[in-house]
Protein backbone atom coordinates (compact mmCIF):
# COMPACT_ATOMS: atom_id res chain seq x y z
CA UNK A 1 0.00 0.00 0.00
CA UNK A 2 1.15 3.51 -0.78
CA UNK A 3 2.58 5.85 1.76
CA UNK A 4 0.64 9.13 1.54
CA UNK A 5 1.46 11.33 -1.25
CA UNK A 6 1.12 15.45 -1.56
CA UNK A 7 -2.11 15.67 -0.65
CA UNK A 8 -2.12 12.64 2.20
CA UNK A 9 0.90 15.01 3.68
CA UNK A 10 -1.77 17.72 4.42
CA UNK A 11 -3.99 15.55 6.29
CA UNK A 12 -1.05 13.92 8.09
CA UNK A 13 0.33 17.64 9.20
CA UNK A 14 -3.09 18.05 10.41
CA UNK A 15 -3.36 15.26 12.96
CA UNK A 16 -0.01 14.06 13.39
CA UNK A 17 0.58 16.25 16.66
CA UNK A 18 -2.81 15.17 17.88
CA UNK A 19 -2.17 13.42 21.04
CA UNK A 20 -3.58 10.07 21.32
CA UNK A 21 -4.52 7.51 23.77
CA UNK A 22 -1.10 5.20 25.72
CA UNK A 23 -0.96 1.58 24.69
CA UNK A 24 0.02 0.79 27.96
CA UNK A 25 1.50 -2.94 28.44
CA UNK A 26 4.68 -4.01 27.99
CA UNK A 27 6.88 -3.00 25.67
CA UNK A 28 6.95 -6.27 23.58
CA UNK A 29 8.55 -7.53 19.81
CA UNK A 30 7.90 -5.27 17.23
CA UNK A 31 6.86 -7.17 14.21
CA UNK A 32 5.41 -4.25 11.64
CA UNK A 33 5.11 -0.57 11.71
CA UNK A 34 3.40 1.62 8.79
CA UNK A 35 2.74 5.24 8.83
CA UNK A 36 0.72 7.31 7.07
CA UNK A 37 -2.17 5.18 4.52
CA UNK A 38 -4.61 6.10 2.40
CA UNK A 39 -7.07 3.68 1.12
CA UNK A 40 -10.66 4.24 -0.49
CA UNK A 41 -11.93 5.05 -3.72
CA UNK A 42 -9.70 8.09 -3.89
CA UNK A 43 -6.62 5.47 -3.82
CA UNK A 44 -7.13 3.89 -7.40
CA UNK A 45 -4.00 3.39 -9.19
CA UNK A 46 -1.81 4.45 -6.27
CA UNK A 47 0.15 1.08 -6.72
CA UNK A 48 -2.18 -0.38 -4.14
CA UNK A 49 -2.79 -4.46 -4.44
CA UNK A 50 -5.84 -4.64 -6.23
CA UNK A 51 -8.18 -7.83 -5.83
CA UNK A 52 -10.08 -8.35 -9.38
CA UNK A 53 -13.38 -6.49 -8.98
CA UNK A 54 -15.30 -4.41 -11.66
CA UNK A 55 -17.04 -2.32 -9.54
CA UNK A 56 -15.75 -1.61 -6.26
CA UNK A 57 -12.37 -0.95 -4.61
CA UNK A 58 -10.60 -4.32 -2.78
CA UNK A 59 -7.08 -2.98 -1.91
CA UNK A 60 -4.57 -4.72 0.77
CA UNK A 61 -2.12 -3.13 2.81
CA UNK A 62 -0.09 -6.02 3.65
CA UNK A 63 3.58 -7.52 5.04
CA UNK A 64 4.78 -10.90 5.55
CA UNK A 65 5.54 -11.12 9.32
CA UNK A 66 7.11 -13.88 11.70
CA UNK A 67 5.65 -14.33 14.77
CA UNK A 68 8.40 -15.27 17.79
CA UNK A 69 7.25 -19.03 18.85
CA UNK A 70 7.86 -17.97 22.51
CA UNK A 71 5.43 -14.90 22.33
CA UNK A 72 3.00 -14.71 25.07
CA UNK A 73 0.33 -12.55 23.36
CA UNK A 74 0.51 -10.62 19.81
CA UNK A 75 -1.28 -7.16 19.99
CA UNK A 76 -2.24 -5.87 16.52
CA UNK A 77 -2.99 -2.38 16.68
CA UNK A 78 -3.73 1.07 14.32
CA UNK A 79 -5.01 4.66 14.51
CA UNK A 80 -7.86 5.28 11.66
CA UNK A 81 -10.21 7.27 9.93
CA UNK A 82 -13.13 6.58 8.10
CA UNK A 83 -16.22 7.72 5.83
CA UNK A 84 -18.92 6.79 3.44
CA UNK A 85 -19.50 3.24 3.65
CA UNK A 86 -17.70 0.16 2.93
CA UNK A 87 -16.25 -2.69 4.64
CA UNK A 88 -12.68 -3.46 6.38
CA UNK A 89 -11.33 -6.95 6.91
CA UNK A 90 -8.45 -7.77 9.14
CA UNK A 91 -6.57 -11.23 8.99
CA UNK A 92 -3.19 -12.83 10.02
CA UNK A 93 -3.63 -15.63 7.47
CA UNK A 94 -0.78 -17.20 4.97
CA UNK A 95 -1.93 -16.10 1.56
CA UNK A 96 -3.11 -12.61 0.14
CA UNK A 97 -6.43 -12.09 1.18
CA UNK A 98 -6.48 -15.63 1.99
CA UNK A 99 -8.23 -17.25 5.32
CA UNK A 100 -8.94 -20.55 6.19
CA UNK A 101 -9.87 -22.20 9.73
CA UNK A 102 -8.37 -25.10 8.22
CA UNK A 103 -4.93 -23.15 7.56
CA UNK A 104 -3.01 -21.76 10.47
CA UNK A 105 -4.00 -18.08 10.96
CA UNK A 106 -7.04 -16.05 12.27
CA UNK A 107 -9.55 -13.30 11.18
CA UNK A 108 -8.57 -10.47 13.18
CA UNK A 109 -11.76 -8.54 12.65
CA UNK A 110 -14.28 -6.31 10.77
CA UNK A 111 -15.58 -3.28 10.67
CA UNK A 112 -17.79 -0.39 8.80
CA UNK A 113 -15.83 2.43 7.78
CA UNK A 114 -19.43 4.61 8.69
CA UNK A 115 -17.78 5.67 11.32
CA UNK A 116 -18.47 8.65 13.51
CA UNK A 117 -15.94 11.63 13.66
CA UNK A 118 -12.44 11.55 14.92
CA UNK A 119 -9.61 9.35 14.85
CA UNK A 120 -9.72 6.32 16.30
CA UNK A 121 -7.85 3.30 17.97
CA UNK A 122 -8.50 -0.20 16.64
CA UNK A 123 -6.59 -2.94 18.61
CA UNK A 124 -6.53 -6.51 19.54
CA UNK A 125 -4.56 -8.75 21.55
CA UNK A 126 -4.23 -12.31 20.56
CA UNK A 127 -4.23 -14.73 23.67
CA UNK A 128 -5.37 -18.59 24.17
CA UNK A 129 -6.46 -20.85 21.20
CA UNK A 130 -5.96 -17.24 18.47
CA UNK A 131 -2.58 -17.27 19.92
CA UNK A 132 -1.89 -20.93 19.69
CA UNK A 133 -2.81 -20.51 16.22
CA UNK A 134 -0.13 -18.43 14.67
CA UNK A 135 2.65 -18.99 17.19
CA UNK A 136 5.70 -20.10 14.87
CA UNK A 137 4.52 -19.10 11.94
CA UNK A 138 5.41 -16.91 9.09
CA UNK A 139 1.88 -15.08 8.25
CA UNK A 140 0.69 -12.04 6.24
CA UNK A 141 -0.99 -8.92 8.08
CA UNK A 142 -3.35 -7.25 6.26
CA UNK A 143 -5.81 -4.88 6.08
CA UNK A 144 -8.26 -5.43 3.28
CA UNK A 145 -11.11 -2.43 2.02
CA UNK A 146 -13.72 -5.03 0.25
CA UNK A 147 -15.77 -2.28 -1.20
CA UNK A 148 -19.85 -2.61 -1.31
CA UNK A 149 -22.00 -2.31 -4.84
CA UNK A 150 -23.03 0.97 -3.45
CA UNK A 151 -19.33 2.65 -2.64
CA UNK A 152 -19.24 6.05 -3.91
CA UNK A 153 -16.32 8.34 -4.53
CA UNK A 154 -15.97 9.67 -1.09
CA UNK A 155 -15.02 6.15 0.45
CA UNK A 156 -11.68 6.43 2.68
CA UNK A 157 -10.24 4.98 5.15
CA UNK A 158 -6.71 7.11 6.83
CA UNK A 159 -4.48 4.74 8.62
CA UNK A 160 -1.69 5.57 10.99
CA UNK A 161 1.31 3.73 13.03
CA UNK A 162 -0.06 -0.03 12.25
CA UNK A 163 1.63 -2.29 15.29
CA UNK A 164 2.07 -6.14 15.53
CA UNK A 165 3.91 -6.48 18.46
CA UNK A 166 4.43 -9.69 20.52
CA UNK A 167 3.47 -8.67 23.76
CA UNK A 168 0.28 -7.61 25.53
CA UNK A 169 -0.07 -3.87 25.26
CA UNK A 170 -3.57 -2.99 26.54
CA UNK A 171 -4.41 -0.39 29.07
CA UNK A 172 -2.94 -0.68 32.10
CA UNK A 173 -2.84 1.01 35.14
CA UNK A 174 -0.75 3.99 36.01
CA UNK A 175 0.81 5.33 39.29
CA UNK A 176 -1.63 7.92 41.24
CA UNK A 177 -1.01 11.64 40.29
CA UNK A 178 0.05 13.56 43.52
CA UNK A 179 -2.48 15.72 42.48
CA UNK A 180 -5.18 13.04 43.77
CA UNK A 181 -3.56 11.90 46.94
CA UNK A 182 -6.19 12.05 49.80
CA UNK A 183 -6.61 15.25 51.77
CA UNK A 184 -9.35 14.84 54.07
CA UNK A 185 -12.14 16.32 52.31
CA UNK A 186 -13.69 13.47 50.73
CA UNK A 187 -14.83 15.09 47.33
CA UNK A 188 -16.31 11.67 46.17
CA UNK A 189 -19.64 10.45 46.18
CA UNK A 190 -19.84 7.21 45.68
CA UNK A 191 -22.43 3.94 45.58
CA UNK A 192 -21.23 1.27 46.81
CA UNK A 193 -22.23 -2.38 46.73
CA UNK A 194 -22.91 -3.84 50.49
CA UNK A 195 -24.42 -7.34 49.94
CA UNK A 196 -27.80 -6.99 48.71
CA UNK A 197 -27.71 -3.08 49.59
CA UNK A 198 -27.09 0.21 47.96
CA UNK A 199 -25.23 2.91 50.08
CA UNK A 200 -24.32 6.16 49.80
CA UNK A 201 -20.27 6.64 50.39
CA UNK A 202 -17.91 9.72 50.56
CA UNK A 203 -13.86 9.15 49.95
CA UNK A 204 -11.06 10.71 48.69
CA UNK A 205 -9.93 10.41 45.26
CA UNK A 206 -7.07 7.65 46.45
CA UNK A 207 -10.00 5.78 47.56
CA UNK A 208 -8.89 6.42 51.31
CA UNK A 209 -10.79 8.27 54.18
CA UNK A 210 -14.70 6.01 53.17
CA UNK A 211 -17.70 7.07 55.34
CA UNK A 212 -20.99 5.98 54.62
CA UNK A 213 -23.39 8.74 54.69
CA UNK A 214 -26.68 7.36 53.51
CA UNK A 215 -28.45 3.93 53.45
CA UNK A 216 -31.49 4.98 51.30
CA UNK A 217 -35.27 3.91 51.98
CA UNK A 218 -34.89 0.46 50.78
CA UNK A 219 -30.94 0.31 50.52
CA UNK A 220 -30.88 0.91 46.89
CA UNK A 221 -29.78 4.28 46.22
CA UNK A 222 -28.35 5.38 42.69
CA UNK A 223 -27.33 8.13 40.66
CA UNK A 224 -25.27 10.38 42.99
CA UNK A 225 -25.07 14.29 41.89
CA UNK A 226 -23.48 17.25 43.52
CA UNK A 227 -25.23 20.33 43.88
CA UNK A 228 -23.32 23.36 41.79
CA UNK A 229 -22.82 24.65 45.59
CA UNK A 230 -21.19 21.35 46.52
CA UNK A 231 -23.59 21.78 50.12
CA UNK A 232 -25.98 18.61 48.41
CA UNK A 233 -26.36 15.67 46.95
CA UNK A 234 -28.88 14.53 44.94
CA UNK A 235 -30.06 11.04 44.78
CA UNK A 236 -32.01 8.43 42.79
CA UNK A 237 -33.54 6.46 46.03
CA UNK A 238 -35.53 3.01 44.68
CA UNK A 239 -38.31 2.38 46.32
CA UNK A 240 -41.94 0.67 46.38
CA UNK A 241 -45.25 2.18 45.56
CA UNK A 242 -47.58 3.52 46.87
CA UNK A 243 -45.19 5.27 48.83
CA UNK A 244 -44.32 6.35 52.11
CA UNK A 245 -47.36 3.43 53.25
CA UNK A 246 -47.39 0.48 51.61
CA UNK A 247 -50.36 -0.97 50.28
CA UNK A 248 -51.89 -4.07 52.33
CA UNK A 249 -51.75 -5.95 48.77
CA UNK A 250 -47.79 -6.98 48.83
CA UNK A 251 -48.64 -7.07 44.86
CA UNK A 252 -49.47 -3.96 44.55
CA UNK A 253 -46.47 -2.47 45.60
CA UNK A 254 -44.74 -1.94 42.80
CA UNK A 255 -40.80 -0.73 42.14
CA UNK A 256 -40.58 2.97 41.69
CA UNK A 257 -37.88 5.57 42.60
CA UNK A 258 -37.86 8.61 44.68
CA UNK A 259 -35.59 11.64 44.52
CA UNK A 260 -33.93 12.35 47.35
CA UNK A 261 -31.87 15.04 48.45
CA UNK A 262 -29.63 15.09 51.65
CA UNK A 263 -26.80 17.45 52.62
CA UNK A 264 -23.36 16.88 52.21
CA UNK A 265 -22.98 15.01 55.58
CA UNK A 266 -25.78 12.80 54.91
CA UNK A 267 -28.31 14.66 56.99
CA UNK A 268 -31.50 16.78 56.54
CA UNK A 269 -32.67 14.50 53.99
CA UNK A 270 -35.90 14.49 52.00
CA UNK A 271 -38.27 13.07 49.26
CA UNK A 272 -38.55 15.86 46.52
CA UNK A 273 -40.04 14.22 43.88
CA UNK A 274 -41.75 10.23 43.82
CA UNK A 275 -42.83 8.16 40.61
CA UNK A 276 -46.27 6.46 40.31
CA UNK A 277 -46.61 2.49 39.20
CA UNK A 278 -49.47 1.39 37.58
CA UNK A 279 -50.88 -2.06 38.85
CA UNK A 280 -51.57 -4.82 35.96
CA UNK A 281 -52.86 -8.00 35.80
CA UNK A 282 -52.87 -9.55 39.40
CA UNK A 283 -50.16 -12.39 39.57
CA UNK A 284 -50.48 -15.25 39.10
CA UNK A 285 -52.11 -14.37 35.56
CA UNK A 286 -55.52 -16.59 35.22
CA UNK A 287 -57.27 -15.66 32.21
CA UNK A 288 -61.22 -14.75 32.75
CA UNK A 289 -63.81 -14.06 30.26
CA UNK A 290 -63.59 -10.14 31.26
CA UNK A 291 -59.58 -10.63 30.82
CA UNK A 292 -58.44 -12.84 28.66
CA UNK A 293 -54.78 -11.69 28.08
CA UNK A 294 -52.43 -10.39 30.60
CA UNK A 295 -52.17 -6.46 31.13
CA UNK A 296 -48.37 -5.24 32.55
CA UNK A 297 -47.46 -3.58 35.09
CA UNK A 298 -46.86 -0.08 34.17
CA UNK A 299 -43.22 0.71 36.31
CA UNK A 300 -41.97 4.13 36.70
CA UNK A 301 -38.41 4.90 37.65
CA UNK A 302 -35.85 7.50 37.70
CA UNK A 303 -32.35 6.41 36.24
CA UNK A 304 -30.69 9.64 36.48
CA UNK A 305 -30.83 13.47 38.26
CA UNK A 306 -28.80 16.05 37.80
CA UNK A 307 -29.06 19.66 39.10
CA UNK A 308 -29.52 22.99 37.24
CA UNK A 309 -27.19 25.73 38.23
CA UNK A 310 -29.83 27.58 40.50
CA UNK A 311 -28.83 24.67 43.14
CA UNK A 312 -32.52 24.57 43.59
CA UNK A 313 -34.08 22.63 40.00
CA UNK A 314 -33.12 19.61 39.05
CA UNK A 315 -33.55 17.12 35.63
CA UNK A 316 -34.43 13.72 35.88
CA UNK A 317 -34.36 11.22 33.19
CA UNK A 318 -37.84 9.03 33.97
CA UNK A 319 -38.45 5.78 32.68
CA UNK A 320 -41.48 3.71 32.10
CA UNK A 321 -41.86 0.12 31.36
CA UNK A 322 -44.22 -2.65 31.38
CA UNK A 323 -43.46 -5.77 33.26
CA UNK A 324 -45.78 -9.06 33.41
CA UNK A 325 -45.86 -11.34 36.17
CA UNK A 326 -42.94 -13.83 34.93
CA UNK A 327 -40.67 -11.24 34.56
CA UNK A 328 -40.96 -10.64 30.92
CA UNK A 329 -40.84 -7.11 29.68
CA UNK A 330 -43.66 -5.63 27.55
CA UNK A 331 -42.95 -4.33 23.74
CA UNK A 332 -42.38 0.09 23.98
CA UNK A 333 -41.81 1.68 26.85
CA UNK A 334 -40.31 5.49 26.90
CA UNK A 335 -38.64 7.29 28.87
CA UNK A 336 -38.49 11.62 29.30
CA UNK A 337 -36.76 14.32 31.06
CA UNK A 338 -38.16 16.15 33.48
CA UNK A 339 -37.52 19.43 35.41
CA UNK A 340 -38.42 19.16 38.82
CA UNK A 341 -38.30 22.49 40.55
CA UNK A 342 -39.00 22.31 44.75
CA UNK A 343 -41.41 22.55 46.84
CA UNK A 344 -43.50 21.91 44.04
CA UNK A 345 -43.63 17.68 43.11
CA UNK A 346 -45.38 18.42 39.70
CA UNK A 347 -42.60 17.61 36.51
CA UNK A 348 -42.60 19.81 33.57
CA UNK A 349 -41.21 18.28 30.26
CA UNK A 350 -37.75 19.32 28.67
CA UNK A 351 -37.36 15.94 26.20
CA UNK A 352 -39.37 13.19 25.48
CA UNK A 353 -37.72 9.98 24.37
CA UNK A 354 -34.18 10.50 26.14
CA UNK A 355 -32.23 9.78 28.93
CA UNK A 356 -29.03 10.50 30.67
CA UNK A 357 -28.83 14.26 30.93
CA UNK A 358 -25.91 16.58 31.96
CA UNK A 359 -25.94 20.18 32.48
CA UNK A 360 -23.45 22.74 32.34
CA UNK A 361 -23.00 26.16 33.52
CA UNK A 362 -25.02 27.75 31.44
CA UNK A 363 -28.02 25.58 31.93
CA UNK A 364 -27.42 23.85 28.59
CA UNK A 365 -28.55 20.15 28.47
CA UNK A 366 -26.81 17.25 27.11
CA UNK A 367 -28.88 13.88 26.50
CA UNK A 368 -29.01 10.96 24.66
CA UNK A 369 -32.05 10.94 22.13
CA UNK A 370 -33.92 8.34 20.35
CA UNK A 371 -35.17 7.82 16.46
CA UNK A 372 -38.72 6.57 17.13
CA UNK A 373 -40.97 7.75 14.80
CA UNK A 374 -43.96 7.93 17.23
CA UNK A 375 -42.31 10.66 19.10
CA UNK A 376 -43.03 14.04 18.71
CA UNK A 377 -39.48 15.53 18.00
CA UNK A 378 -39.05 12.39 15.61
CA UNK A 379 -34.90 12.74 16.63
CA UNK A 380 -31.72 11.02 15.60
CA UNK A 381 -29.86 8.70 17.64
CA UNK A 382 -27.47 10.75 19.67
CA UNK A 383 -26.18 13.17 21.52
CA UNK A 384 -28.23 16.29 22.02
CA UNK A 385 -27.82 19.45 23.24
CA UNK A 386 -30.90 21.56 24.49
CA UNK A 387 -31.42 24.79 25.08
CA UNK A 388 -34.39 24.73 28.03
CA UNK A 389 -34.55 29.09 28.60
CA UNK A 390 -35.10 29.81 24.77
CA UNK A 391 -38.90 29.38 23.62
CA UNK A 392 -39.68 27.17 21.79
CA UNK A 393 -36.88 25.78 23.54
CA UNK A 394 -34.16 24.77 21.00
CA UNK A 395 -32.10 21.02 20.27
CA UNK A 396 -29.20 20.46 17.99
CA UNK A 397 -27.99 16.76 17.36
CA UNK A 398 -23.90 16.99 18.58
CA UNK A 399 -22.83 13.07 17.44
CA UNK A 400 -24.35 10.63 16.35
CA UNK A 401 -25.74 6.77 18.23
CA UNK A 402 -22.44 5.69 18.66
CA UNK A 403 -21.47 8.09 21.77
CA UNK A 404 -23.63 7.94 24.63
CA UNK A 405 -23.28 9.17 28.06
CA UNK A 406 -22.93 12.96 27.61
CA UNK A 407 -21.17 14.82 30.48
CA UNK A 408 -20.36 18.61 30.23
CA UNK A 409 -16.81 19.72 31.00
CA UNK A 410 -16.72 22.32 34.03
CA UNK A 411 -15.39 25.03 30.99
CA UNK A 412 -18.65 24.69 29.90
CA UNK A 413 -17.80 24.07 25.91
CA UNK A 414 -16.35 20.36 26.21
CA UNK A 415 -18.12 17.60 27.49
CA UNK A 416 -17.18 13.56 27.46
CA UNK A 417 -18.78 10.63 25.74
CA UNK A 418 -18.50 7.04 26.41
CA UNK A 419 -18.05 5.19 22.67
CA UNK A 420 -18.72 1.96 21.53
CA UNK A 421 -15.92 1.48 18.99
CA UNK A 422 -15.67 -0.89 16.42
CA UNK A 423 -12.85 -3.10 17.98
CA UNK A 424 -12.01 -5.83 18.18
CA UNK A 425 -15.10 -7.13 16.22
CA UNK A 426 -18.08 -6.63 14.52
CA UNK A 427 -20.21 -8.27 17.50
CA UNK A 428 -21.66 -5.72 19.58
CA UNK A 429 -20.87 -7.74 23.04
CA UNK A 430 -17.19 -8.16 22.46
CA UNK A 431 -16.52 -4.10 21.64
CA UNK A 432 -14.38 -2.23 23.35
CA UNK A 433 -15.88 1.04 25.24
CA UNK A 434 -13.70 4.18 24.87
CA UNK A 435 -13.88 7.43 26.27
CA UNK A 436 -13.86 10.25 23.58
CA UNK A 437 -13.52 14.25 24.51
CA UNK A 438 -15.59 17.15 22.15
CA UNK A 439 -15.31 21.00 21.66
CA UNK A 440 -18.56 22.67 20.76
CA UNK A 441 -16.39 24.77 18.29
CA UNK A 442 -14.91 21.27 16.63
CA UNK A 443 -17.65 18.32 16.65
CA UNK A 444 -15.92 16.83 13.49
CA UNK A 445 -12.48 16.58 15.27
CA UNK A 446 -12.65 14.64 18.74
CA UNK A 447 -10.18 13.34 20.99
CA UNK A 448 -9.96 10.02 22.37
CA UNK A 449 -9.32 9.82 25.90
CA UNK A 450 -9.12 6.44 26.48
CA UNK A 451 -9.45 2.69 25.19
CA UNK A 452 -10.63 0.37 27.71
CA UNK A 453 -9.48 -2.87 26.61
CA UNK A 454 -8.86 -3.38 30.57
CA UNK A 455 -12.20 -4.31 31.28
CA UNK A 456 -15.33 -4.70 29.93
CA UNK A 457 -17.84 -1.51 30.11
CA UNK A 458 -17.05 1.82 31.11
CA UNK A 459 -19.73 4.15 32.50
CA UNK A 460 -20.44 7.12 34.85
CA UNK A 461 -18.16 9.76 33.48
CA UNK A 462 -17.59 12.73 36.10
CA UNK A 463 -14.87 15.45 36.16
CA UNK A 464 -12.83 17.19 38.72
CA UNK A 465 -13.72 20.76 39.45
CA UNK A 466 -10.41 22.02 37.18
CA UNK A 467 -11.64 19.93 34.12
CA UNK A 468 -7.86 17.96 34.62
CA UNK A 469 -9.67 14.73 35.35
CA UNK A 470 -12.47 12.08 35.34
CA UNK A 471 -13.44 9.61 37.08
CA UNK A 472 -15.70 6.42 35.83
CA UNK A 473 -16.94 3.12 36.35
CA UNK A 474 -14.99 0.23 35.50
CA UNK A 475 -16.69 -3.19 35.17
CA UNK A 476 -14.14 -5.61 35.11
CA UNK A 477 -13.73 -9.11 33.45
CA UNK A 478 -15.19 -10.74 36.25
CA UNK A 479 -18.29 -8.57 36.50
CA UNK A 480 -17.00 -7.00 39.77
CA UNK A 481 -17.01 -2.70 39.50
CA UNK A 482 -14.48 -0.35 40.47
CA UNK A 483 -13.86 3.49 40.17
CA UNK A 484 -11.35 4.63 38.52
CA UNK A 485 -9.60 8.48 37.45
CA UNK A 486 -8.62 9.59 34.08
CA UNK A 487 -6.18 12.15 33.25
CA UNK A 488 -7.33 14.26 30.22
CA UNK A 489 -4.31 15.49 29.51
CA UNK A 490 -2.26 12.10 29.44
CA UNK A 491 -4.63 9.52 28.99
CA UNK A 492 -2.84 7.94 32.29
CA UNK A 493 -5.35 5.90 33.91
CA UNK A 494 -5.16 4.07 37.46
CA UNK A 495 -8.26 2.51 39.85
CA UNK A 496 -9.51 4.36 42.97
CA UNK A 497 -10.97 1.87 44.17
CA UNK A 498 -10.15 -1.48 44.19
CA UNK A 499 -12.90 -3.88 45.90
CA UNK A 500 -14.79 -4.84 42.97
CA UNK A 501 -18.41 -2.68 44.70
CA UNK A 502 -17.84 0.59 43.96
CA UNK A 503 -20.58 1.26 41.15
CA UNK A 504 -20.67 4.83 40.84
CA UNK A 505 -19.06 8.40 41.90
CA UNK A 506 -19.74 11.88 41.68
CA UNK A 507 -17.17 14.47 42.22
CA UNK A 508 -17.81 18.08 44.22
CA UNK A 509 -17.63 20.80 42.43
CA UNK A 510 -15.25 23.30 43.83
CA UNK A 511 -13.91 20.73 46.04
CA UNK A 512 -10.49 21.99 45.67
CA UNK A 513 -11.47 24.42 48.48
CA UNK A 514 -11.59 21.67 51.25
CA UNK A 515 -14.14 22.45 52.57
CA UNK A 516 -14.57 19.98 55.29
CA UNK A 517 -17.69 19.06 56.98
CA UNK A 518 -18.63 16.37 59.80
CA UNK A 519 -20.46 13.46 58.49
CA UNK A 520 -23.13 11.23 60.32
CA UNK A 521 -24.67 7.75 58.89
CA UNK A 522 -28.38 7.93 57.72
Amino acid sequence: MRRAPTRGARWQQAWMGMWRAPAGGGRGVRLFRALSILMGRNADGSDCPQLPDLTTPRQILTQQINIPANAAAVTVSFWFRAAAGTSVDLFLAQGLYQFDPNLNGVKLGSFATDQPPGWQLYRTVLEGERLERVRGQTLRFSIVIRGRTDVGPDTVLLIDDVRVVAADERTAASPLPPALRGDGSRPLAVVRREGQNRWLYRMDTDGGNVQLIYRGLLGNVRSPAWSPNGQRIAVVDNNTWPWPAPDPDPQNNLSASAVTVLNADGGGARQIYQTQSQKGSRCPFVPTPGEPREIPSLLNQVSRVQWMPDNNRVILSQTGFGVFCDGRFAQGGRSDLLSVTPPSIVPATLAEYATRPSVNRNGQVLFDGFDLSSSRDNRADGVWEASPGAQPPERRLLTNNADREPVWAPDGGRFAVVRVTTSPSADVSDRTFAIMLYNLQRLNNPRMLLFADHGRLISSLSWSPDGAYLVYTLERFDGRTDIWWLDVSTGATGPVTTDGVALEAAWRPGSTNRVFLPLVVR
